[in-house]
């Protein structure tokens, strides 16, 4: 397991582990989630929260036709995972070095794909894609900084921000602690802006909307691929 950093400790940051990406990740995650949810069947691309939630109600209100349309999203994000993980073995490594990075990149080629799609495209194979790249893309860029951390949900993040701060601020002030709370902070936001935006503008763009998020996420993987050496920070 990782240490957490520690104060006068220097902490050496990768950029796939940067604040900078991880708010990209994050406003790309709010995103895809209002936009499937209001454009696509109102099915959740990253919340499985969400869609096992629905999915129950659905199956307790006897509502058949939209509990089926949860169940392809979850899997897709199940086989995401699974696949993120197999990048990571030698057999995989040695044609793909960088996994991260291709996950992130399969994941702006679905979106750009998706923006133009023809309307009368099935709605459950659209979000099916979505949450496939989406889950890749997770379970690749785990870490901010020397924190763990999830890109496209926030209830995770939203702990780590309420935990930091109280350890931060009582009994007494923990820089530390305090910018734990500061970057989660951030994420929490960052997911907030990007569904915001996506509820801004799905039903006005509809599909060409994504190509929202394929360009945060281009921002991303372009200062993955430049800034390979590690930054380190000496924390206070």
């Amino acid at each position: 397991m990782a240490l957490e950093p520690k104060a006068d400790n220097p902490v050496q940051v990768y950029s796939d582990n940067s604040i900078e990406v991880a708010v990209l990740l994050t406003l790309s995650g709010g995103f895809l989630d209002v936009f499937t949810y209001v454009g696509h069947g109102r099915v959740f691309a990253n919340s499985m929260t969400g869609n096992i939630v629905f999915l129950g109600i659905d199956i307790a209100t006897g509502n058949w036709y939209q509990s089926m349309r949860h169940i392809p999203a979850i899997l897709a994000f199940l086989t995401g995972v699974f696949i993120a993980y197999r990048m990571h073995f030698p057999s995989v490594l040695k044609h793909f070095p960088k996994p991260a990075l291709t996950c992130l990149g399969l994941e702006i080629i679905v979106l750009i794909t998706a923006s133009f799609l023809s309307a009368s495209f099935p709605d459950i194979l659209l979000v099916l894609s979505i949450s496939l790249v989406a889950a890749m893309q997770n379970s690749s860029f785990t870490r901010l900084e020397s924190w763990t951390y999830n890109s496209v949900m926030t209830t995770g993040n939203l702990r780590r921000f309420a935990e930091a701060f109280f350890r931060g601020t009582m009994p007494g002030y923990d820089p530390v602690s305090f910018r734990e709370a500061r970057l989660f902070g951030l994420v929490c936001l960052s997911f907030l802006t990007g569904a915001i935006l996506a509820a801004l503008t799905t039903l006005k763009l509809h599909d060409y909307a994504l190509l929202i998020p394929a360009g945060l996420l281009s921002v991303a993987f372009a200062i993955c691929w430049r800034r390979q050496k590690a930054k380190v920070l000496y924390l206070p």
